[in-house]
């Protein structure tokens, strides 16, 4: 069983990963979705995704580009939870009393 991207932010997520450490043109982004550029915004600030872009002029011409960086990190509440547990069990602060 294969895995078949779903929406436009999925299908331009798969494409950046699959050219990685690559660049990808932003026409090749365009025919996936014309408004790319909205779906590559979702991505960074939605989704967490570190989502480089450069411009290169040749001849004249300015081509828009864009890579995939790093993973997304976490936000530090669910890097908190992995943490808590320890050889002594269950370490975080017992929160059934009020303060």
């Amino acid at each position: 069983m294969t895995y078949a991207p779903k929406n436009q932010e999925e299908k331009i997520l798969w494409l950046l990963q699959s050219t990685w450490p690559g660049w990808v043109p932003a026409p090749q982004l365009a025919r996936i979705s014309l408004q790319y550029s909205a779906r590559i915004f979702s991505l960074r600030r939605k989704k967490g995704w570190l989502i480089e872009n450069r411009v290169r002029v040749v001849n004249g011409i300015k081509h828009g580009e864009f890579r995939l960086g790093p993973r997304p990190v976490p936000p530090s509440k669910e890097l908190r939870v992995g943490v808590e547990q320890t050889l002594f069990g269950n370490i975080s602060k017992d929160r059934t009393y009020q303060e």
